[in-house]
C-alpha cells in the first residue's frame, strides 16, 4: 500500500479574518502546487476550523500518514506544549498516531518556520517594496 499524505497547516488564529485567510491561502498554495497531497488549515484559537475539526476533516481522504506544519515563526508555548497535547504526541519522538475511518494513522510535527533565507529574502523583498 502506497502512503497517501496529509498536510495540515496549523495557524494561531485571531479575531481578524485576514491573520486566518493568509494561513488558508498558504495551504490552498501549496495543495495547488503538490496536487498529490491533501492539505487543510486548523488554527489554535479566534477562528475555525479548529485544529481537532481540521484533523476530523482528513476523514473519507484516504490519508496514511499526517504532517503536521505550524505556520509560526518561533517556538512558543503553543509549539512546545498546546499543539503537542491535541495531537497527541510522544514528547520524546514529536510523533503521534489518531485514528481516522477506523484506520492508524501516524501524525508528524514540523519544526516552526524559524530563521530561514527564504524568510529573510522575504523581508528584504517587503523592505524593498516600500523603498
Amino acid at each position: 500500500m502506497s502512503e497517501k499524505i496529509g498536510i495540515l497547516a496549523i495557524g494561531h488564529g485571531s479575531r481578524l479574518p485576514y491573520n486566518n485567510q493568509v494561513v488558508t491561502e498558504i495551504a490552498n498554495m501549496i495543495a495547488e502546487n503538490n496536487p498529490e497531497y491533501i492539505v487543510k488549515a486548523g488554527f489554535m484559537e479566534n477562528s475555525e476550523p479548529t485544529v481537532e475539526e481540521a484533523l476530523q476533516s482528513f476523514e473519507g481522504t484516504g490519508v496514511t500518514k499526517i504532517a503536521a506544519a505550524p505556520v509560526f515563526l518561533a517556538s512558543g508555548i503553543h509549539i512546545t506544549k498546546d499543539i503537542p497535547e491535541i495531537l497527541k504526541l510522544d514528547p520524546e519522538t514529536n510523533e503521534g498516531e489518531l485514528e481516522i475511518d477506523g484506520q492508524k494513522v501516524k501524525i508528524v510535527y514540523a519544526k516552526p518556520l524559524g530563521s530561514d533565507k527564504l524568510i529573510a529574502d522575504l523581508i528584504f523583498k517587503r523592505a524593498q517594496e516600500v523603498l
